[in-house]
């Protein structure tokens, strides 16, 4: 393949490295800011970042989504998030990107219950088979004795932000009308003024005397992750389609994973590896590849 053949793929490739080293980024916030100052000023960031484009795009939703939007973004911005930062703050980073792997098995399922979509037995398996690996995940743990206790909790989190993310994805599919630049600021601003309060009433509140390394890491969540990391996405599935660069988000976890052993040093148990494996697996069985508006 040569470099004309790859470049329309270059956007998607960035968005995989961007959205796989989130994690670690989260884990460097997270040290010195609470989950909730972390999503409100991550989402602050992504309403700024994005403002100039969705002004360029219109900036007013269309007749009729503005609620839709509102839920949206207290589904798939505030709750999926807020979980995640808790899952990250109790449990293992490798252990979060396993059951984060599992979001389009779960999507399937809820499509299949919600909507009657029709289920093949080949998507049977493959959803058979991730949720064995999630539940085999979860029986095995961390491996580290003095983080039992916290880690299945922190599974659990996860699970719960899987969950959100599915449920947003489906019910996304109702945002006919109104620019994506536009909807996805505005979810990211309904985010930032809901969980401004709670941020700033919050023992600690805001870190002001937080690290530059915490603040780097902030600003790296709210104008890459985000932002940049959105508008990729967005030029991707206008150079590939939308099925391509839905395919190539499944290498997340394995980048998040990777990531985690080099950064953080956590150790990847066999068992570990061979839960994701069975997960990824389950994913390429499924095959549930949608046109939906998708953020991280």
């Amino acid at each position: 393949m040569g470099s004309a053949a790859v470049r329309p793929y270059l956007p998607i490739l960035c968005v995989m490295v961007i959205w796989g080293s989130m994690g670690i980024f989260s884990t460097y916030a997270l040290a010195e800011f609470s989950p909730m100052a972390v999503l409100c000023l991550r989402s602050g960031l992504g309403a700024l970042t994005l403002l100039p484009f969705a002004l360029r795009a219109g900036l007013r939703p269309s007749r009729g989504e503005g609620g839709l939007l509102a839920g949206l973004a207290l589904l798939g911005v505030v709750l999926c998030n807020y979980f995640y930062f808790r899952a990250i703050a109790l449990t293992h980073l490798t252990s979060v990107a396993i059951i984060y792997a599992l979001g389009p098995i779960v999507t399937a399922a809820l499509a299949a219950v919600i909507l009657q979509e029709t289920i093949r037995q080949t998507r049977l398996i493959g959803m058979a088979l991730a949720f064995l690996g999630v539940v085999a995940l979860l029986l095995t743990g961390t491996g580290e004795a003095a983080k039992l206790t916290f880690a299945g909790r922190g599974e659990a989190a996860e699970l719960l932000s899987v969950l959100c993310l599915a449920v947003y994805t489906i019910f996304s599919r109702r945002l006919k009308h109104t620019p994506a630049a536009c909807g996805v600021f505005w979810m990211m601003a309904v985010s930032f003024a809901v969980t401004l309060p709670p941020a700033l009433l919050s023992q600690g509140g805001i870190n002001l005397q937080a690290s530059p390394k915490a603040w780097l890491s902030i600003l790296y969540l709210g104008g890459f992750c985000s932002g940049f990391g959105y508008l990729l996405q967005q030029r991707s599935i206008a150079l590939v389609g939308a099925s391509a660069s839905a395919a190539f988000l499944n290498g997340i976890s394995p980048i998040t994973i990777l990531t985690a052993a080099v950064f953080l040093q956590e150790p990847v148990s066999l068992p570990q590896l061979m839960c994701m494996a069975a997960i990824l697996l389950g994913v390429a069985l499924n095959a549930a590849n949608r046109n939906l508006l998708t953020i991280k």
